[in-house]
């Protein structure tokens, strides 16, 4: 898997609609580490600091042959995850051969000396509960798995002994360059990776970072002098050595185990005392700076971003000067450029970060808007007022009360770090040591020394003319350049005397100020002394209105997770109506950014939605939750949207909707899917008819009908006491009308049956072929569910291993279980650059014939292991509160108030027999006696192909019309 990863401190302020920043900043790949901050004499370089409320034992381990690893043990954990980081990516490729590292991590899985067969590792996961990957970034490649407790001293064996005797069948070369072939041309269209890339080329290309990464079957290949085989080999020989390798083992075993386990696993890699080739030449020069690049996106976005080359700083992680003047610059507080912005009605979300070492031997600084309509009439002027704040912080500098904010901020956030799961884990902590030293593996986010200004003045120093880059992201942009790798167009121009001087002219009307303080930070963070109940208790029980609160068992943290739903059945209204009610919340949620970012950078969260009637959820600290689900619902009874902000809305829902259609095929399926079997839907067309319909008086009236005639719910997980989850209820129900009438219930499903075929066929604008084939059970029942469960959980490891390893059909192929609401069943899925639709189907049919005598012959000791991971899955404790709370919201949400649900899958699972699995196979797909949903999309390369078909199939010609047939 090719990914571009950060070890950086990203500002968790920027919105994920930002496809610059996320393209480029969240997502920018790690580069080589800077030497270890200097500890202090008295400090054991051993010591790994952890949060106080961490109960896990850790030990930092360095092995004879280089190899550092850090050990965890968790008494708790359920299952056990492993990882290895090699200090070697993508811009150690040879220029002859470009995406070699990424194609040497898929080579790898492939058989080893002691276990030669290449599908032994995967299928020994898929029996063990188990799951692995890799990813190739920049500077670095990690590997991951996740075990079975009892499996990890197998899977260790297995793991590592692909860093000392991979096999690299030459016979499986062609197979794998298809695999990376594939994954690239799943990304070539995709304007995340497009802006990556181009960024890149644009660099000085002198500079490793300039080349082409990802690998495809073009850059691939045996050339003149340069054989691939050979250069795997010898790229393995130069850096997948001890000394350039971290590891982490997460476990439940005591850590004297683990370290047996790791001694005996990574202790004979063999050290060859590699180096890894200091980048010498500059990323950037003056040929590269001081540019304006143009770019058109496949998707309708509008964008503009400052971006900045500054020095690598990641050695002073401990000051963190980057993420302080991205803490200033993200601030919406009144005053601030952002809040003027929204103010203004030109932005949807401004965001800055850093990725300190984004280049290797440089970083990138960002600041990213997200523009609405009116808001690109006037981005010369935004430009111009963020240019001017820059320089206003400069002048001002970064005051003291900043950094005590932040380092609060940050201090919360580690005394009660969320935990991870052991597959996470282990990945973050192996790619971590790269960077960090064990002191400092866990708590680099989260430490902020004494305020240096220094430091912080040097950053402000960097952010100027000469380093600056100014990207224009819309479909307006005029274009001169193609990009050869991915499906790009774009233009360069000079930053000339003339633009800046009219930045500056543009800014000189709006005056912006540093931001105020924070309001929303927890003062009280004492725990309740109420009892703890084994499940959720009912508080309130009157006629419209209900309060379950449950406090946690596992977390002793001053946090909560608070549902409370207003529901009215909304899906009985008019398209038109539910469209307008989608406009209501968008332009809501805009004119509440500030407040939420306020809250965000406090460590509490909101979010108010409309799906059946309002829903108002709470996390985080729970000390001003009450506070603030007042000032949201107030601000919601007391919002008139302008005529401007709702056309500003429809446009960005327009833009939406047609987006989603160039989004990947694959991530096309599922949604579709959902718009047959949930009701109600309506068709992509119909949606945008009725947005042309909506105007100010039809918003304002759907605000007024949600105020009203609710059955309120609440669900309170966490620190609350019983008075105080009534008293937030009995709040809101003073804003949000009760009416003892109004029944609760679900939104309507197609419900399944044996006669039911669907077949539902879209012809796409990309190039890649897409399909989804669902079968799902006619029972209603947890035993069905189960069955469903266990029976992906077999299929997955052969779908994939056969129709991508073998076949080499797609990059992203699987077997998966599906749930609907109470019923269950498995769908195939697979993007494609090579199949049409009815080819594709073929190989399905194919595969699941050949699969009736695979699990005709499957052992009872085979079973006997996936159903016992299925099992572990149900069963592990929760990592966070927020599992923790899930584990009971969901019966909460379908009013199953014995709470037990998860009690009686794991008595499904356990009562489950290999005979079970067998007869459910063969009478839901075999005899075909449940229903079928098929889902095809078709690209343009499959355009004179056929779509697939099955017996006695309905065609759905509209959504729409499918919904209200249904209906």
């Amino acid at each position: 898997m090719f990914v571009r990863n950060t070890a950086t401190y990203v500002s968790k302020t920027i919105r994920a609609g930002a496809i610059l920043v996320s393209a480029t900043l969240l997502l920018a790949a790690c580069q080589p580490a800077p030497e270890p901050a200097p500890e202090q004499a008295d400090v054991d370089p051993m010591m790994i600091y952890t949060s106080p409320n961490d109960t896990r034992e850790y030990r930092a381990l360095e092995l004879e042959n280089g190899l550092r690893i850090v050990l965890v043990s968790d008494s708790e954990a359920e299952k056990s995850g492993a990882a290895l980081a090699v200090f070697a990516g993508s811009m150690q490729n040879p220029d002859d051969q470009l995406g070699l590292a990424h194609y040497l991590e898929h080579m790898l899985f492939l058989g080893t000396e002691k276990y030669p067969d290449p599908d032994e590792y995967g299928d020994f996961m898929a029996q063990n509960g188990g799951m692995h990957n890799a990813y190739t970034a920049d500077d670095h490649t990690n590997y991951m798995l996740e075990v079975n407790n009892d499996a990890l001293p197998e899977a260790l064996d297995r793991f590592a002994d692909f860093f000392k005797a991979p096999k690299f069948y030459p016979e499986y070369a062609e197979k794998e360059v298809n695999a990376v072939d594939s994954e690239w041309s799943m990304r070539r269209a995709s304007d995340g990776y497009i802006l990556f890339s181009l960024n890149n080329i644009l660099m000085n290309p002198e500079h490793p970072i300039a080349r082409f990464r990802i690998g495809n079957s073009e850059t691939l290949s045996d050339k003149e002098n340069s054989n691939l085989h050979e250069e795997m080999l010898a790229f393995y020989e130069q850096y997948y050595s001890a000394n350039l390798m971290t590891a982490s083992i997460v476990s439940n075993r005591p850590l004297d185990e683990l370290e047996a386990l790791a001694r005996a696993a990574f202790a004979d890699i063999p050290n060859h005392d590699a180096e890894v080739p200091q980048i010498s030449v500059p990323v950037a020069t003056a040929e590269e700076l001081q540019k304006k690049i143009f770019y058109k996106p496949q998707m309708e976005l509008r964008q503009v971003m400052l971006d900045f080359t500054i020095e690598n700083n990641m050695d002073e992680y401990l000051a963190k000067p980057n993420r302080l003047v991205a803490h200033l610059i993200n601030s919406e507080m009144p005053g601030t450029p952002a809040a003027l912005f929204r103010e203004l009605g030109w932005i949807e979300n401004l965001g800055a970060g850093a990725s300190a070492n984004a280049y290797g031997n440089a970083g990138r600084f960002q600041i990213a808007a997200t523009l609405t309509e009116a808001g690109m009439a006037h981005r010369e002027t935004i430009i111009g007022v963020l240019l001017q704040y820059i320089e206003q912080i400069r002048a001002e500098g970064v005051a003291e009360k900043y950094h005590g904010e932040l380092a609060t901020v940050l201090s919360n956030e580690f005394t009660f770090l969320r935990r991870m799961g052991a597959f996470d884990y282990a990945t973050s902590l192996a790619s971590n040591l790269l960077y960090y030293p064990f002191n400092h593996v866990i708590d680099h986010a989260y430490r902020l020394e004494d305020y240096d200004a220094a430091k912080v003045d040097s950053v402000l120093a960097q952010l100027t003319p000469e380093n600056l880059r100014v990207w224009y992201v819309s479909p307006q942009e005029e274009t001169d350049e193609t990009m050869y790798y991915f499906d790009g167009n774009y233009r360069v121009a000079e930053i000339s005397e003339e633009d800046f001087a009219n930045w500056e002219t543009a800014a000189q009307d709006y005056v912006v100020s540093l931001p105020s303080a924070n309001t929303l930070f927890p003062e009280d963070l004492s725990l309740v002394a109420e009892e703890v109940h084994g499940k959720p208790q009912q508080l309130l029980d009157e006629p419209g209105i209900s309060v379950w609160l449950k406090r946690s068992d596992r977390f002793a943290e001053p946090r909560a997770e608070v549902t409370v739903r207003m529901f009215q059945p909304t899906f009985e209204r008019s398209i038109e109506e539910q469209i307008a009610v989608q406009v209501l919340m968008d332009t809501f949620g805009l004119s509440q950014q500030a407040l939420a970012r306020e809250a965000s950078i406090a460590g509490t969260g909101f979010g108010l939605s409309a799906s059946n009637g309002l829903t108002l959820r709470l996390t985080g600290f729970n000390d001003k939750q009450m506070q603030l689900a007042e000032r949201v619902l107030t601000s919601f009874a007391e919002f008139e949207p302008a005529s401007n902000a709702i056309a500003q809305s429809v446009d960005r829902l327009r833009r939406s909707i047609q987006n989603q259609r160039l989004q990947f095929p694959m991530q096309q399926l599922f949604p579709a899917f959902n718009q047959i079997m949930r009701l109600p839907s309506v068709s992509y067309q119909d949606q945008l008819a009725a947005l042309s319909v909506v105007d100010q008086e039809l918003v304002i009236a759907m605000r007024d009908q949600l105020l009203q005639g609710n059955t309120i719910r609440t669900f309170a997980f966490g620190n609350y006491s019983d008075a105080e989850a009534v008293a937030l209820t009995r709040k809101v129900a003073e804003i949000a009308k009760v009416d003892p009438e109004v029944e609760y219930r679900s939104a309507p499903i197609v419900e399944p049956t044996d006669a039911l075929r669907l077949t539902w066929n879209d012809n796409l604008t990309l190039e890649d072929t897409a399909i989804l084939d669902v079968w799902l059970s006619p029972e209603d029942t947890l035993e069905a569910r189960a069955k469903a469960w266990v029976l992906s959980e077999l299929m997955h490891n052969r779908f994939f291993t056969e129709l991508r390893t073998e076949d080499q059909l797609g990059y992203a192929v699987g077997a998966t279980r599906i749930n609907l609401d109470d019923y269950s069943g498995v769908g195939f899925y697979i993007q494609s650059p090579v199949r049409g639709p009815a080819a594709l189907l073929a190989r399905f049919d194919k595969f699941r014939a050949d699969y009736a005598e695979r699990l005709a012959d499957l052992t009872e000791e085979d079973f006997a292991q996936v159903r016992t991971s299925a099992l572990t899955d149900l069963l592990q404790p929760p990592q966070t509160l927020g599992q923790e709370a899930g584990r009971y919201s969901a019966d909460w949400a379908d009013e199953r108030y014995s709470f037990d649900t998860q009690e009686r899958t794991a008595e499904a699972l356990r009562s489950l027999s290999l005979a079970d699995i067998q007869a459910f196979y063969q009478t839901l797909i075999s005899n075909g006696e449940g229903s079928r949903v098929l889902i095809q999309m078709r690209g343009t390369k499959f355009a004179e192909e056929a779509f697939g078909s099955m017996e006695n199939e309905r065609v759905i010609e509209d959504f729409t019309s499918w919904s209200e047939s249904q209906q």
